[in-house]
C-alpha cells in the first residue's frame, strides 16, 4: 500500500505494516501497537527469579532456552509446566526451562506455596523483572519461545503442548546446519524498517522459478489460499478471485522471466534465492480495504508476519477502480522484489539502507521536489519512515524506467519524472545505477499484461 492511500486503508492494518513497534500518530485509542519481528532477534536480557537470582537468556551452557511465559490462572499454562518438567527429566541435556509469569512475585510464591509440585527450573514474575520482549508480546497463554545458545529466537509455540511436540520442535529448529545458520542472515545489514524478517531460513527449492496453481489450505493463516511464482508466496482471502490470483501470479513470474534478452541468469537466481529465504509474502484482499470477520484472524496475521515477510498488499480493485489496477500490481511486487532481492544482491546501489544509491538520489529527488510526500508525520520511528520512502521511491524510479506510468500511472502529485527521459537527465547517477543491475535480473511486464488487469470485467 502506498502510504499516500492510508486514509482508504483501515487504520489497524496501517499500524501492522507501517510500525513494528510504535503507534503511529491518528491509529486511535484502545489501537495495541503491534509486535516487533522477534523471531530472528537477538535476546540479551538478563531476568531475575523470584528468588532473586539472575536468569539470562543467553545460555551459559550451549544448551538452547525454553521460555514459558503463563500465568497461575491459565489452566493450560499450569499444564504447560509439567511438560517442561518432563522435557527437563526425559532430556535435561536438550535444553533449558524459564518459566516467566506475567503476575506479580507476591501471587507466585503464594500459588507455589500451595503446590506440591515445585518447578526445578527458574520462576520469573513481572515484579522486581524487567520485563523482556519475549514476555511482553506473547498473547497467548501459554506461549513457548525456543532461543538457541547465543539467544536468538528460534521459533515460538503457543497454547498447551505436550513434552513430545516441544522436544520435536527443539529437535527441528535446531538441525540447522551450521553454514545454513550462517546464510540464514544476509551479509550486510538488514533492510530498514523492520518488514523483512531476519532470520532467512526460508526453503530455497530447487527449482527456483516454479509456479504452483491455487492451493487451498490452513497453511497461511488468518488466509485460506496461497500460490507461488516468481520467488514468493502470495495469500489471499476466499473473495479474492483465483482468476486474479493467477494473473498476478504469472506477472512475477514474467517479470523473474530467465530466457529475457539481456538477464544474467546467475544474478536473477541470487534474487529468487533471496525472496525465497526471506520467506517472501504478499496477502490479498477484495476491495480496497483488508477486512477479517474476527478479532482472532488479525492476531493470527500478527503471527504470520513474524514468521514471514510482508512489507505491503496487493488488493484486487472493484470494477469502479480498474484504471489503478496495473499499477496496484506492479507497485507491491517491485516493493517486495526491492526490499529483499535487490536489497541482498545490490546493496550499494538498492540497498533499503541510508548509504545505497537509491538513498541519496532520494534525497535529492525530495529537496527538488520531485518526490513529494505528505505522510511522514504519519511516523514516530525514523527507520520505519526512510523505509516507507525507500520502498515507494524505487517503484516511481523503476516503473518509470520501463515507461509504465505514462501510460498506467494515477496521475499522482506525488511523483513528476514519470517521463524515462526526463528522470534520465535529472537523476544521472541512479539511471546509471539502473542500467548496470535491473536490465540484468527483472523484465519489464509487457503493456498487454497489464492492459488485462485494467480490462478485466469490461
Amino acid at each position: 500500500m502506498r502510504p499516500s492511500r492510508i486514509d482508504r486503508m483501515t487504520k489497524r492494518l496501517t499500524c501492522w505494516l507501517l510500525s513494528s513497534a510504535t503507534l503511529l500518530a491518528g491509529c486511535g485509542p484502545g489501537t495495541a501497537p503491534t509486535p516487533p519481528r522477534l523471531v530472528g532477534s537477538v535476546q540479551t536480557d538478563v531476568l531475575r527469579s523470584i528468588d532473586d537470582a539472575p536468569v539470562p537468556l543467553q545460555s551459559e551452557d550451549g544448551r538452547p532456552t525454553l521460555l514459558l511465559v503463563w500465568a497461575t490462572y491459565a489452566p493450560d499454562s499450569v499444564a504447560m509446566l509439567s511438560e517442561l518438567a518432563e522435557v527437563e527429566r526425559r532430556r535435561p541435556d536438550s535444553a533449558r526451562v524459564v518459566a516467566a509469569a506475567i503476575q506479580r512475585r507476591s501471587e507466585i510464591v503464594e500459588w507455589l506455596a500451595r503446590r506440591d509440585d515445585v518447578a526445578s527450573f527458574p520462576i520469573v514474575a513481572d515484579e522486581g523483572s524487567d520485563r523482556t520482549d519475549l514476555v511482553g508480546w506473547a498473547k497467548e497463554r501459554p506461549t513457548l519461545w525456543i532461543l538457541d545458545p547465543d539467544g536468538r529466537v528460534l521459533g515460538r509455540l503457543e497454547g498447551l503442548q505436550d513434552a513430545n511436540a516441544i522436544l520435536a520442535e527443539v529437535d527441528r529448529l535446531n538441525d540447522v546446519a551450521p553454514d545454513e545458520t550462517k546464510t540464514a542472515s544476509t551479509d550486510g545489514p538488514s533492510p530498514l524498517g523492520g518488514c523483512v524478517v531476519e532470520r532467512r531460513d526460508g526453503v530455497v527449492p530447487e527449482d527456483l522459478r516454479q509456479r504452483t496453481g491455487v492451493v487451498r489450505d490452513r497453511a497461511f493463516l488468518p488466509f485460506t489460499k496461497h500460490l507461488v511464482a516468481g520467488g514468493m508466496t502470495f495469500v489471499a482471502t476466499d473473495d479474492v478471485d483465483d482468476e486474479f490470483m493467477l494473473a498476478v501470479g504469472e506477472t512475477q513470474a514474467s517479470i523473474m522471466a530467465a530466457d529475457a534478452e539481456g538477464i544474467d541468469v546467475e544474478l536473477q537466481d541470487a534474487v529468487l534465492r533471496a525472496l525465497f529465504r526471506a520467506k517472501t509474502t504478499i496477502p490479498m484482499w477484495r476491495g480496497d480495504e483488508p477486512d477479517f470477520p474476527e478479532d482472532s484472524d488479525w492476531e493470527a496475521f500478527d503471527r504470520l508476519g513474524d514468521r514471514r515477510s510482508i512489507c505491503d498488499a496487493i488488493f484486487q480493485l472493484d470494477p469502479d477502480d480498474l484504471d489503478g489496477q496495473p499499477m496496484e500490481v506492479i507497485e507491491h511486487l517491485l516493493h517486495h522484489l526491492n526490499m529483499v532481492g535487490l536489497h541482498d544482491v545490490f546493496p550499494e546501489d538498492w540497498g533499503i539502507s541510508r548509504a545505497s544509491t537509491l538513498h541519496a538520489a532520494m534525497r535529492t529527488a525530495l529537496d527538488r521536489s520531485w518526490y513529494v510526500v505528505d505522510y511522514l508525520d504519519e511516523f514516530d520511528d525514523e527507520e520505519e519512515a526512510d523505509r516507507v520512502l525507500l520502498q515507494e521511491y524505487a517503484y516511481w524510479v523503476i516503473s518509470s524506467e520501463w515507461d509504465l506510468q505514462r501510460a498506467f500511472g494515477p496521475g499522482h502529485d506525488e511523483w513528476t519524472l514519470v517521463d524515462p527521459e526526463t528522470f534520465r537527465n535529472a537523476q544521472p547517477e541512479l539511471h546509471e545505477a539502473y542500467l548496470r543491475t535491473i536490465p540484468r535480473v527483472l523484465v519489464a511486464p509487457s503493456p498487454e499484461r497489464l492492459r488485462a488487469f485494467r480490462d478485466r470485467g469490461r
